[in-house]
C-alpha cells in the first residue's frame, strides 16, 4: 500500500550523481501492481493468500525511511509529528470512504447476527488495532462466526499504522543523532534497523513456530518485513551489481513472487522464516532496476498499464474483500466462482479508480496548495466523523431496541416457562424473539469476576479460566461448574438456583476441554489444563461440582459418555465432592440460530430428539452415591422434538449451544434435580 507522498521513488545503485538515488522510479509503482494483483487475484479465485501484503509492507517502510533519509542531514530536516499526521491524512479519508460503504453493505444485507463483529471492527479498523482484534479472534474458541468478515483485510493496515508511528519515533531519534553528532545518516539509520530486524526476526520465527495463528496478526512478527524496507534503503547505494546479474535476480524474483502463493501455505506458515520469501523476491526486482539503466523486468513493470494499476493500488485492497465477502453473503457460495470473480475483480477496478481520483487526488492536492499545519488534523478529524456519526448511531439506536424489548421479555418471551406452566397466557406472536441477533456475543455465560483469595488459581494454565459469583467468599455453600463450553451454557440455569439460594458459584471453564479424561480435546493443553482443574476443584472442597458426563451427536454417531467421564467422577466421589452429572443437550448439523432468523416459519428448523440424543440417557447407569443425575432434556425437547424457539426465546446460539436466555428460563427445571439438603 501507498505511503507516506507515496510517490513510489527509490535509491539506486549507480555510482552516478546522488540526486539519482532520489530519482522517481515507475517500476516500483508496477510492482505494487503485481502485488496487489496477487492479493486481489489469489482472494478472489483461489481461496488463499499470495503474500503480496508482505511486499506492500516493505515497500512502505522503504518509502518512509526514504523520505527520513533524503533529508536527515540536509538543511530542512524532517519534523517528525507533521511528517506522521501527513502520512494519515493521505491513508484515512480512503480508508474512511471504504468503512462506511461496509457499513452501508451490512447494513443493507448481511445477517443481523455479524452486525455485533462488524461494529467493533470498524472501531478497530478506524484506529488501526483490527489486527489485534483479529489475533485473539484466531485462538478464541468462541470466536466463530459461520459470515467472514468484510474488515479481515484492514488488518495489514493496522499494522502498518502501528509500525509507522514507530518508525517516525526511530527515525526522529536518528535524526537527532546525526545532527548533533554529526553521524553519517546511512550508518545510523542502518543500525538501528538492523537491530530491529534481528529482534523481530527471531521473535517471529519463536511465536510462529509456537502459535502460528496469532502471530500471522502480530505486528511484533512482522516488524522485521518493515526493517527489511528500511535496510534496502541504506544498501542499494552500495551494491554493485552488473547489468547481467541484475537482470536475473529481477526475473528470479518476479517469479518468485508469483509462485509464492500456489507453493507455499502463506496463511498457515507465514510470517516466519517463510516470509523471506516475499521480501526477498522483492528486494530483488528493486535491486534489478536500480542502476544508470533499469534491466529485467524493470522494463516490463515500468510501463503504462502496470503504472496506472500501481497508482490505484491503495484503493483496490481497500474494495476488494468487502465486494468478494459481500458476494458470497449474497449468494450463500462459499467461493466466489469464476464469473462472480470476474465480477468482483472488475467491480473493485472502477470504484478503487473513484477512491483514488475522487478522495486521495484531491487530498493529495490540498495538501500541496496549503502547508498549514492544522490542515493534516483537520482531515484526519472530519475522515473520523465520516464513520463514527453513522456506526455509534447505529449502535446506540440498537441498544435503546434492546432496553425497550428486554423491559418487556418477562411477558413476551417466558422460554421454557411455558412449558411448565401451561395455564400462562400465550405469549404475543408479533413480540420480538430474544436473544436479537446483535445480542448473540452475550449470550456466552460469563460470571463476575476471576477466581481470588482462597480460589485463585496456583497454575499458570488455568490463568482466565476460573471465575467466580460476587459474593461466593461469603456463601456457605459453593458449586463449581467444570468442563467445557456446554458445562458453561448450562451455567446459566444454575445462576438463578445459586441467587436464590445464597450459593456461591465458581467455574472453571475451558471451550473444548470436558471432564472426559480420556478424551484429546479440542485444543492441545486440555489434558493439562484437565488435570490443573480438576485438583483446583479438589482443593477448593466445594459442596458439589457439576459438570456435561454425555456428548451429543448430529451425525451417525450416537449419542455416547464422555471417554473417560468414570475416572473424573471417582475422583470427586473419593474428594467427597458430589457430582451433578448432566446429560448434554443436542447438536445439530446446521445453525439452528440462524435458522430460525432466516426461516419464515421456524418450525421448519425442529428436528427430532433421536437425531441427535439416544433414546435413554447414556449416563443413567452412572447414578448413585455421590453422583446426581441431571436430565432437561423434556424443557428442550418436548415430546420428542427440538423445536428451535420456545416460548418467544431462541433456544440456541449457534448449531449446539443453548442460548444464554433460554438457559435461564431452564432455572425452576434444574432446581427440581438438585438435592433439597443443599438448600
Amino acid at each position: 500500500m501507498r505511503t507516506a507522498p507515496l510517490v513510489t521513488t527509490l535509491l539506486t545503485s549507480g555510482s552516478g550523481p546522488d540526486d539519482g538515488r532520489w530519482a522517481y522510479r515507475p517500476d516500483i509503482d508496477g510492482l505494487r501492481a503485481v502485488a496487489v494483483l496477487l492479493v486481489v487475484t489469489y482472494h478472489v479465485w483461489f481461496g488463499r493468500v499470495s503474500g503480496g501484503v508482505d511486499v506492500f509492507l516493505m515497500l512502505s517502510a522503504f518509502f518512509l525511511t526514504r523520505g527520513f533519509l533524503r533529508r536527515m542531514d540536509g538543511p530542512h530536516p524532517v519534523r517528525p509529528v507533521r511528517h506522521l499526521l501527513g502520512m494519515f491524512r493521505r491513508l484515512l479519508p480512503a480508508a474512511a470512504v471504504t468503512l462506511l460503504g461496509v457499513l452501508a453493505l451490512v447494513r443493507t444485507v448481511y445477517p443481523p447476527t455479524i452486525w455485533n463483529s462488524v461494529w467493533e471492527q470498524t472501531w478497530a479498523s478506524l484506529f488501526y488495532v483490527q489486527n489485534r482484534v483479529l489475533a485473539a479472534d484466531a485462538v478464541d474458541y468462541y470466536a466463530r462466526s459461520e459470515t467472514p468478515s468484510p474488515l479481515q483485510h484492514f488488518w495489514s493496515l493496522s499494522v502498518q499504522g502501528q509500525a509507522f508511528v514507530l518508525w517516525v519515533a526511530i527515525l526522529a531519534v536518528c535524526q537527532l543523532l546525526v545532527r548533533r553528532r554529526g553521524w553519517a545518516a546511512g550508518r545510523v539509520v542502518g543500525v538501528a534497523f538492523g537491530a530491529v530486524f534481528l529482534v523481530s526476526f527471531a521473535y517471529s520465527v519463536a511465536i510462529t513456530a509456537a502459535d502460528q495463528r496469532a502471530a500471522y496478526f502480530d505486528t511484533g512478527a512482522r516488524l522485521w518485513e518493515f526493517a527489511a524496507g528500511s535496510l534496502l534503503v541504506v544498501a542499494l547505494p552500495h551494491l554493485r551489481v552488473g547489468e547481467r546479474l541484475r537482470a536475473a535476480l529481477g526475473w528470479v524474483g518476479l517469479a518468485g513472487l508469483l509462485a509464492l502463493g500456489m507453493l507455499v501455505d502463506v496463511q498457515g506458515g507465514f510470517p516466519g522464516f517463510l516470509a523471506l520469501w516475499p521480501v526477498l523476491c522483492a528486494a530483488a526486482v528493486v535491486l534489478s532496476g536500480s542502476g544508470a539503466r533499469p534491466v529485467g523486468p524493470a522494463r516490463l513493470l515500468a510501463s503504462r498499464a502496470f503504472g496506472m494499476l500501481g497508482r490505484d493500488a491503495y484503493g483496490l485492497y481497500l474494495v476488494h474483500w468487502p465486494l468478494l465477502i459481500t458476494l458470497m453473503v449474497v449468494t450463500g457460495r462459499s467461493d466466489a466462482g469464476l464469473v462472480g470473480g470476474a465480477l468482483v475483480i472488475a467491480v473493485s477496478l472502477v470504484l478503487a479508480r473513484g477512491l483514488t481520483a475522487l478522495v486521495d487526488a484531491p487530498v493529495r492536492a490540498w495538501r500541496r496548495s496549503d502547508s498549514s499545519p492544522l490542515i493534516p488534523v483537520a482531515v484526519l478529524t472530519v475522515a473520523t466523523a465520516v464513520v463514527v456519526t453513522p456506526l455509534a448511531g447505529w449502535q446506540v439506536a440498537s441498544a435503546i431496541q434492546d432496553r425497550e424489548l428486554q423491559a418487556r421479555a418477562l411477558l413476551d418471551n417466558p422460554g421454557a416457562a411455558v412449558l411448565r406452566d401451561p395455564t400462562l397466557p400465550q405469549p404475543p406472536a408479533d413480540a420480538a424473539l430474544l436473544p436479537l441477533p446483535t445480542q448473540l456475543e452475550d449470550e456466552w455465560v460469563s460470571l463476575d469476576r476471576e477466581c481470588w483469595g482462597v480460589r485463585a488459581v496456583p497454575d499458570e494454565i488455568l490463568r482466565g479460566t476460573c471465575w467466580e459469583t460476587q459474593g461466593t467468599q461469603r456463601a456457605e455453600r459453593t458449586i463449581v461448574v467444570i468442563g467445557d463450553s456446554h458445562a458453561q451454557q448450562i451455567t446459566g440455569a444454575l445462576l438463578p438456583v445459586a441467587a436464590e439460594r445464597g450459593w456461591g458459584v465458581v467455574f472453571l471453564i475451558k471451550g473444548g476441554c470436558s471432564m472426559g479424561v480420556d478424551e484429546p480435546g479440542m485444543d492441545p493443553s486440555c489434558p493439562d489444563w484437565r488435570e490443573a482443574a480438576i485438583s483446583h476443584a479438589e482443593r477448593l472442597a466445594p459442596a458439589a461440582v457439576m459438570t456435561v458426563v454425555t456428548r451429543s451427536n448430529p451425525g451417525e454417531d450416537d449419542e455416547a459418555l464422555r471417554p473417560g467421564i468414570e475416572r473424573f467422577l471417582e475422583r470427586m466421589t473419593d474428594a467427597g465432592i458430589e457430582v451433578f452429572a448432566v446429560r448434554d443437550n443436542p447438536r445439530f448439523s446446521f445453525d439452528m440460530f440462524g435458522c430460525v432468523i432466516d426461516s419464515e416459519n421456524a418450525i421448519d428448523c425442529a428436528v427430532p430428539r433421536s437425531s441427535s440424543l439416544a433414546d435413554a440417557n447414556p449416563a443413567a447407569d452412572l447414578a448413585g452415591p455421590g453422583v446426581r443425575m441431571v436430565d432437561l432434556t423434556s424443557w428442550i425437547c418436548p415430546d420428542d422434538f427440538c423445536p428451535g424457539i420456545v416460548g418467544n426465546v431462541v433456544v440456541y446460539r449457534d448449531d449446539n449451544h443453548l442460548s444464554r436466555t433460554y438457559a435461564t428460563t431452564l432455572a425452576p427445571s434444574l432446581a427440581e434435580q438438585l438435592p433439597a439438603r443443599l438448600g
